[in-house]
């Protein structure tokens, strides 16, 4: 199992907008010092908050992440594919080929309608970008007719990608997004907020629905991402944790955090992931809480 970390990228407009970049660079630091597998920055549109986005800021951190993988984040409805195709085919190639993609459908109605389209129409919008992406990867002369990207005369993409091929997750929890992930991804991102139960579940959905299209587990990741909260010991992490039981935490029940979240010291944070590892988990994103 992989582990990463998802890092924050959100802070309150009353904080110099620099020292986003400064905290993000020295996390992102340690995390190549202590040997973490991969980083994740996240996608928002027009928040009230300071919000960095996701394509500049994970290629500027590129440089100092080490080996690390970098996990970018988009809300695929609101981007051209063949503007993001190039970039992301750039930043592989200035990471060395070190990019996987996990990609979501949004939900903000709100940036919908200021990037003139409609939580309809995400769906379609999502596949023919993920479809036209991937084509331009993958090979030269590309033609396309969808019912939102059209081009009759073929194209190519120059750079292409240093990975072959480069790998896009797909996250959601409905079951047709689940079901997108086994037919068209790579793998398959949880959301953050389910129980053990409900994950263990949607393992099971999707390694069924991989066996729908005839594809198989052993060339997907199934990636975990979550919540945690680690203390030296298992009593003073609950103990901190009743905090954000108490004052809410990312629109979460406190009954939903304490079943969701990893909290307690490391021995208990280790058997909640070798119990993860052993439902089918290949890749664990932590957000610290």
């Amino acid at each position: 199992m992989k582990i990463g970390m998802s890092l924050t990228s959100s802070y309150p407009t009353s904080l110099d907008s620099r020292v986003i970049m400064e905290n993000l660079v020295e996390e992102v630091k340690l995390m190549a010092q202590l040997g973490f597998d991969s980083l994740s920055l996240g996608d928002h549109h027009l928040t009230p908050n300071h919000y960095v986005q996701v394509l500049p800021a994970i290629s500027s951190l590129s440089s100092i992440s080490g080996n690390m993988q970098l996990l970018p984040l988009f809300l695929l409805p609101f981007y051209n594919p063949i503007l993001l195709a190039e970039q992301l085919a750039t930043l592989d190639v200035i990471s060395g080929g070190r990019i996987t993609v996990i990609n979501a459908l949004g939900y903000d109605p709100a940036a919908f309608t200021a990037f003139q389209t409609t939580q309809r129409a995400r769906v379609s919008r999502f596949i023919e970008t993920f479809e036209v992406m991937r084509l331009l990867w993958e090979r030269d002369d590309v033609t396309y007719k969808g019912r939102h990207y059209s081009f009759d005369a073929p194209i190519s993409l120059n750079p292409k990608p240093v990975s072959r091929p480069l790998l896009m997750w797909i996250a959601g929890g409905a079951e047709p997004a689940i079901q997108r992930a086994a037919r068209l991804g790579d793998g398959w991102a949880i959301v953050p907020g389910w129980t053990p139960d409900l994950v263990k579940k949607g393992i099971q959905f999707y390694r069924d629905s991989l066996a729908e299209f005839g594809r198989y587990e052993q060339d997907m990741d199934i990636v975990l991402r979550r919540d945690a909260h680690l203390a030296p010991t298992s009593d003073t992490g609950h103990r901190e944790a009743q905090t954000l039981f108490e004052n809410g935490y990312r629109g979460f029940s406190a009954e939903a955090l304490e079943q969701s979240l990893i909290i307690g010291g490391p021995a208990e944070c280790i058997e909640y992931l070798e119990d993860m590892e052993r439902s089918g988990v290949t890749h664990v994103l932590f957000r610290c809480a």
